[in-house]
């Protein structure tokens, strides 16, 4: 784009919500919020909840009852289906992160890749720019990493990978609420889309450039009317030409809809349809030009004993997932069906439910129950059985406890045992068992949070991202002991310093005996600056946010070739920027990643990035 489009852009982004100041959109009264949502640094460990307090968040009730904008009439609030999937709670700390929408608008953040980054112990690997291929790496676990659920709708591994999820895929603009279950080998992401909670229609446009040519545009429209029936619609397109390092022409468009009936906070349906389609060039012989696709649609219906989210509740759903590419081999197709019951209760929820899938994994059994007996303790305990493909079965067993001695200081561990089908589609893939923990100690008090853990995870085969997989063909095979520490520090309302710290207790000479994508030093720090003059100005009229972030870590290993010699992944540290001003409906942004123009690479043949420059505005109104 040239100079003289930038600055059309820019003016445009200043002069629209000015002129249209009057069209702010009217927001849901705010809900009460989980005593572990991660506010307002993104990367602040998630704290211990309560059934309630859940439950509370997630229903269209707690809407009704809080203050009402003054534009808008007590009536005009209509009931949101509460959200399938997440954990009902009490979690103990450290198990959950949650991203709200305003962690999510303000997180900087364009992949779901770079969200999860704020996670402790997480490596995002990229193939270079915006559009290529990126894997997230947890524990040294491959494409094992992540398990991901949308509205409660597992994504499977599909296409060009039977192993993991390519998180490049997912654009975040379709989610007002992300939250991650955190155990000691895996993140489990569950993807809540977005609802318009009033009989008021609403619209987002948001457009964004940057250098090499990278352009997004999304559009979205939501709305409800009387009797309970919504209507949501978006579109998402991304184009690049690529960075001078990696030249590879891209461009990926996502589609949207979703409808929904929920006359009360009761009972409900909702029907879901999401396709995301990719032409890319090749980059190498390791990175071939493609052509992908994939679509998922799902039905979901909803009924509870009460309305206030507490007691009695019954999920039941049924989808199918398809994808294809360029390739002679065919598209294909699996369908998904489950059905769950739980119970909520002041102190204590239990759940249990089935999914049903093609011959990959034909039958899938689930069961969670949390409590807190006590005030200081919390413990929490799910169990999952598979019968996989070729008369095969995978189980796991986890669980994780918190324990309050004093008002600021918690005791907190976690256990994950698993007997285990890396990948359930290849017949001759072995049944593997594996014994995760961790443990740690966490000061909290008004101005400082601090955890010091360790972290243990067993020998694992893990596998490695199907899309990645010529340049990374394997991942590594160690028992691997960490230390991790992670830190919030608020000196002041507007001021904040967050991240985390995570080292092999193991490592060797140039990371020797480290898993992949564990390097050695690795640390994640982001000090912020965030004016809170929203709760100032009427309305919202203004906020400013300033972040600067940094990630560095020591030489250590990407995982191996096909002759089983370890790929080297040499040390480096990257400094990034984030400027976002809000005003009223409107966000407009600038970023620069890699500012001191660091060469390096996260995948063999593919460097990253130097100096790149990225800038928009995203804007909300009501119709």
């Amino acid at each position: 784009m040239t100079g003289g489009g930038r600055a059309l852009l820019l003016a445009a982004g200043l002069a629209l919500p000015a002129g249209l100041a009057a069209q702010n959109p009217p927001t849901a009264p705010p809900s009460p919020v989980p005593a572990d949502t991660v506010r307002p640094a993104p990367s602040r460990p998630a704290r211990a909840d309560s059934a309630a307090a859940r439950a509370g968040a997630d229903s269209g009730a707690a809407r009704a009852r809080a203050a009402v904008p003054d534009s808008l009439a007590p009536d005009s609030f209509a009931a949101v289906l509460p959200p399938l999937g997440p954990p009902a709670g009490p979690l103990p700390r450290g198990a959950r992160m949650i991203f709200d929408r305003d962690a999510l608008r303000m997180s900087g953040a364009y992949t779901l890749g770079e969200l999860l980054r704020h996670v402790p112990g997480t490596f995002l690997a990229r193939a270079g720019w915006y559009g290529l291929p990126e894997a997230v790496h947890y524990a040294g676990q491959g494409a094992s990493s992540v398990e991901l659920y949308w509205d409660g709708y597992q994504i499977d591994p599909m296409g060009d990978d039977s192993a993991g999820v390519d998180v490049a895929a997912i654009p975040l603009g379709l989610f007002s609420r992300i939250e991650v279950e955190v155990l000691p080998t895996v993140l489990r992401v569950y993807l809540i889309s977005d609802t318009q909670p009033v009989r008021r229609a609403r619209t987002e446009t948001s457009f964004a450039t940057g250098d090499a040519a990278t352009n997004t545009y999304r559009i979205r429209y939501l709305n409800r009317a009387r009797g309970g029936v919504g209507v949501g619609l978006g579109v998402n397109w991304f184009g690049t030409s690529g960075e001078p390092s990696t030249p590879v022409r891209e461009s990926d468009l996502t589609l949207w809809a979703k409808g929904t009936w929920a006359p009360s906070t009761t009972r409900g349906v909702e029907w879901e349809y999401a396709r995301w389609s990719l032409e890319r060039g090749a980059l190498s012989a390791g990175l071939p030009g493609r052509r992908l696709w994939r679509s998922d649609s799902f039905v979901r219906a909803f009924a509870a004993s009460r309305p206030d989210g507490m007691g009695l509740r019954f999920d039941a759903l049924f989808g199918s997932s398809s994808a294809g590419d360029t390739s002679a081999t065919p598209a294909r197709a699996i369908a998904q069906g489950g059905a769950f019951a739980g119970y909520r209760a002041e102190r204590w929820s239990v759940q249990t439910g089935m999914r049903i899938r093609d011959e990959r994994m034909p039958l899938q059994f689930e069961a969670r129950a949390a409590a807190t007996p006590l005030r200081m303790l919390s413990l929490e305990a799910s169990a999952v059985t598979r019968r996989l493909y070729g008369g095969r079965t995978s189980s796991e067993l986890a669980g994780t406890a918190a324990l309050r001695p004093l008002g600021f200081l918690q005791l907190h561990g976690a256990l994950r045992l698993r007997r285990v089908v890396a990948q359930p589609a290849l017949l001759a893939d072995a049944v593997q068992r594996v014994a995760d923990w961790s443990a740690g100690v966490a000061l909290v008090t008004r101005r400082l949070d601090l955890d010091v853990g360790v972290d243990r995870h067993g020998v694992y085969a893990a596998p490695a991202y199907g899309s990645l997989a010529a340049l990374v063909p394997a991942g590594t095979s160690v028992a691997q002991r960490t230390l991790t520490v992670a830190l919030d520090y608020r000196p002041t309302a507007y001021l904040s310093l967050a991240g985390w710290y995570r080292e092999p207790l193991a490592a060797g000479v140039d990371g020797a005996g480290t898993a992949g994508y564990e390097p050695p030093h690795h640390a994640r720090i982001e000090a912020t600056f965030r004016s809170r003059f929203l709760p100032t100005f009427r309305r919202g009229a203004l906020d400013i946010l300033l972040r600067i972030s940094t990630e560095s870590w020591g030489d250590g290993v990407m995982g191996a070739d096909s002759g089983g010699t370890l790929i080297r992944l040499d040390g480096h540290g990257t400094l990034d920027w984030l400027a976002e001003v809000r005003l009223l409906g409107a966000v407009l942004y600038w970023s620069f990643t890699n500012s001191q123009l660091e060469r390096y690479e996260t995948v063999p043949g593919a460097p990253m990035a130097r100096g790149t420059q990225r800038y928009g505005v995203r804007w909300e109104f009501t119709n």
